[in-house]
């Protein structure tokens, strides 16, 4: 069991407080008395959550963007939109200065709106073959123009797709040739993979395009979020569920739908899939769509395409309520707290031990980096320290057990303090924005106002000696 000591908001971080923290692993863990305890058992919240970067997904245009209507979405429980940019006036040359302002006025609309991007740029989004520049040169420069609007965006950016080839920028139907279509594949990814900042992931269209960028490479959890081209891949379906094939989605003539499928499970559990349903189907009917999108691990799907296989989800029920209903609670991570053991008191100075079970029972798992954090809370005074673990590697159905113990500050005022988890935006930008703070799928444990979640209290008693340090940190943890 590791351990960890408490700091006001505005606390430092200096050597000094490393190497108390270190002193305080080993001299203080294997000696720690035995705390009474409270528990807490939380029950689930069955209904949507709108937690940020995952579920429905609304599509617009950067250049039809209606501010208004993105700070509408939130309150429908949406909290990501698919942002197309067209760029079909830039064939012959570099994107103009009134379309890179209008693709940031967009991201600043997003960001107002608590929203989330997922990106895709092209020349045509109205199904015309061959719409691409004849020049590769061109669509690198594009690429390269829209670093720096990705690097300044960073903070709301989900995911890019890959587009700029072919109607849709689905990479299907460009004038390029087969004979050198792998090198113009790798060309476009690899200029991408530089472009977008290194945390997020860029999209492409089939599983065997990321096999032919990546000659073939397996993702592990190992390599998984390690910034490596690999990692760094993602699979978007824009015909998901629609037959045997997804509409050639699955296109390796070497490769079966089962072993598309198996394959997609793996690259999936370390990466976003975003996708959009297209053609009703037996695919597509409730018990089957259930199935495939949590074997799929689905992050993401277009609330508004295709209409007749919404209309069809909303008429039919699974799991209690209607199938819309269910996928869209369903998607991506869904963290819900079982349980909790806290202990009942501690000194200023002292220790204290927290306990969690909870299980991911979305069908995906959280894909951006988070910061975790517990907090103290008394009237208007908080204290806070970072929790050591990552939650992008909690499994989804997989019961996850944790045991903290933390060293709270000498001069930490005594008395009944709230406890609450913080699992929030890494990004400074965003850290106290709470539309970007993860929510537990549990009843009675959101304050909207702080952007938390409360799992319980401790009551803090005087010390004997107090001193004057401001720190709280994290002195433990386990895996049990």
């Amino acid at each position: 069991m590791k351990k960890a000591a408490l700091k006001k908001s505005s606390s430092r971080s200096s050597l000094k407080y490393f190497l108390l923290l270190i002193t305080a692993f080993f001299l203080f863990s294997p000696f720690m008395e035995a705390q009474e305890t409270n528990i807490y058992t939380f029950a689930e919240e069955r209904s949507v959550i709108p937690n940020p970067e995952r579920g429905w997904y609304i599509s617009t245009e950067t250049e039809n963007i209606n501010e208004r209507e993105l700070a509408s979405l939130r309150r429908r429980d949406i909290t990501m939109i698919m942002m197309e940019s067209n760029l079909e006036e830039f064939l012959a040359e570099p994107i103009g200065k009134a379309k890179l302002d209008e693709i940031e006025r967009a991201f600043s609309y997003a960001r107002r709106a608590g929203l989330s991007v997922i990106f895709r740029a092209a020349y045509d989004f109205s199904g015309d073959e061959k719409p691409e520049p004849v020049e590769l040169r061109t669509i690198l420069g594009h690429i390269q123009q829209l670093g720096p609007v990705f690097s300044r965006n960073e903070d709301i950016l989900y995911s890019v797709q890959a587009g700029f080839l072919g109607p849709w920028g689905e990479w299907h139907s460009s004038r390029f040739g087969e004979k050198i279509w792998p090198i113009i594949q790798r060309q476009i990814a690899y200029a991408l993979l530089e472009a977008v900042p290194a945390d997020i992931t860029v999209a492409l269209r089939r599983p065997e395009y990321i096999r032919t960028v990546t000659n073939n490479q397996k993702l592990t959890q190992n390599e998984a979020f390690s910034g490596s081209r690999l990692s760094r891949l993602a699979f978007h379906d824009d015909a998901i569920l629609s037959d045997e094939t997804d509409m050639d989605t699955y296109s390796d003539p070497s490769k079966t739908r089962n072993a598309e499928l198996e394959w997609i499970n793996n690259h999936t559990r370390y990466t976003p899939l975003v996708a959009e349903a297209n053609t009703p189907s037996k695919y597509n009917d409730s018990g089957n769509a259930v199935e495939l999108l949590d074997y799929m691990n689905l992050q993401s799907l277009n609330m508004t395409y295709h209409p007749d296989i919404m209309e069809k989800w909303r008429k039919t029920s699974y799991g209690g309520m209607s199938t819309f209903d269910y996928i869209g609670m369903m998607m991506g991570y869904r963290f819900v707290l079982n349980r909790a053991e806290i202990s009942k008191t501690a000194s200023q100075g002292g220790a204290f031990t927290l306990k969690l079970n909870l299980v991911n029972t979305g069908f995906g798992s959280l894909m951006k980096k988070k910061n975790f954090e517990i907090i103290l809370k008394n009237g208007d005074q908080l204290y806070r320290a970072a929790i050591s673990d990552d939650p992008r590697l909690w499994r989804k159905k997989e019961p996850v057990s944790r045991s903290f113990s933390f060293r709270l500050p000498s001069d930490i005022p005594p008395g009944n303090w709230d406890i609450y988890l913080n699992l929030t935006s890494a990004d400074d930008s965003l850290r106290r924005n709470s539309a970007y703070s993860v929510r537990f799928s549990n009843k009675d444990v959101w304050d909207p106002g702080l952007g938390m979640n409360k799992i319980g209290a401790i009551q803090l008693t005087a010390s004997a000696n107090p001193g004057n340090e401001t720190e709280f940190r994290q002195i433990g943890q386990s895996s049990r």
